[in-house]
């Protein structure tokens, strides 16, 4: 088992006992949570950023990484009961599974127990690092993207909230790993660039997915976000370049609105199969290549390419 690996294992121990609670309406939606998996890419950040200042993976980092993953359990919980979500990563989303009671108390329980977690690292920079991305979070989520033209309006809108709901914690996990490795404070700083333009990437390609993905490896059928109401990258492209007859644009318009099985299905369609998924594809790329620049600062090819290949596992994803 590698250092990666067995820190990975660490983690997963630690949080499915920090769960446990004698009230089971707690602990039984959080192991829900927590078993169906998940990518830790956020952890994996934390791990290998810890590495870059030449020490063995700490419980210290550990808890770290706990805290970032908690926090972001505790928001996924709270946003799937915003957008009525009927399922996360295949299962049953909590408060569908539970109650729209037991999903607000398990978020704020997630998020409890990720600052027990920070406690335990005894760094007050970890602390600041978390703190900041979960008031970010909370920001993120509470912000609109509620046109679609101005083209510059949109995507300054829709930059806004991702960067907030989504880079903001990426950019925490690698800052926060580097500095319970012990880097020096130029690297502390890359990698919170790294993390964020990472995170910028991971969302964009995660919106992508909504529409053109694979319904099975998804765990949930395409256009989410369409349905929702949500304005997304996708979208945006895709009236600013395809919709000459306006089909969008009213559809936009009418958000908030029932739509008709067929509206739907024909809206959909039209984003598919638009330059909107292509052209927010070469968005997140540009995120991409952003990121791999903030990684000059690690000079160290064996220390460098494990995060390369983190990037490269964003941008590549197709679930």
């Amino acid at each position: 088992m590698t250092g990666i690996e067995e820190a990975m294992a660490r983690l997963e121990a630690y949080m499915q006992g920090l769960v446990e609670s004698p009230v089971l309406w707690l602990s039984a939606p959080a192991r829900h949570l927590l078993s169906a998996g998940g990518k830790r890419l956020r952890a994996a950040l934390v791990f290998r950023a810890a590495q870059l200042g030449g020490r063995p993976i700490a419980p210290q980092t550990v808890y770290a990484a706990a805290a970032v993953e908690l926090v972001h359990a505790a928001s996924l919980v709270h946003d799937d009961l915003i957008d009525q979500s009927p399922h996360r990563r295949g299962q049953p989303t909590i408060h569908e599974k539970w109650h729209h009671d037991a999903a607000v108390l398990v978020g704020d329980y997630l998020f409890a127990l990720a600052a027990r977690a920070i406690a335990l690292t005894g760094e007050i920079r970890v602390l600041e690092a978390i703190a900041e991305a979960a008031v970010a979070i909370c920001e993120g989520e509470i912000s609109t993207v509620d046109q679609v033209e101005p083209l510059e309006v949109a995507l300054e809108s829709y930059r806004l909230k991702i960067g907030r709901k989504t880079a903001s914690l990426f950019g925490a996990a690698g800052r926060i790993g580097a500095i319970c490795g012990g880097a020096a404070e130029e690297t502390v700083a890359a990698m919170g660039a790294f993390g964020y333009a990472l995170g910028m990437a991971f969302q964009i390609v995660d919106d992508v997915l909504d529409y053109v993905g694979d319904e099975h490896l998804l765990g949930k059928p395409a256009g989410g976000d369409l349905r929702r109401g949500l304005i997304t990258l996708p979208l945006i492209y895709a009236v600013a370049h395809d919709d000459s007859d306006g089909l969008l644009r009213r559809a936009v318009a009418r958000f908030g609105e029932p739509f008709p099985p067929e509206e739907f299905a024909a809206v959909l369609q039209r984003v598919q199969n638009s330059s909107g998924p292509r052209l927010a594809r070469e968005e997140a790329l540009r995120y991409y290549e952003q990121a791999l620049k903030h990684l000059q600062v690690v000079t160290e090819p064996e220390q460098r390419s494990p995060l390369e290949e983190i990037a490269r596992r964003v941008v590549e994803r197709t679930y």
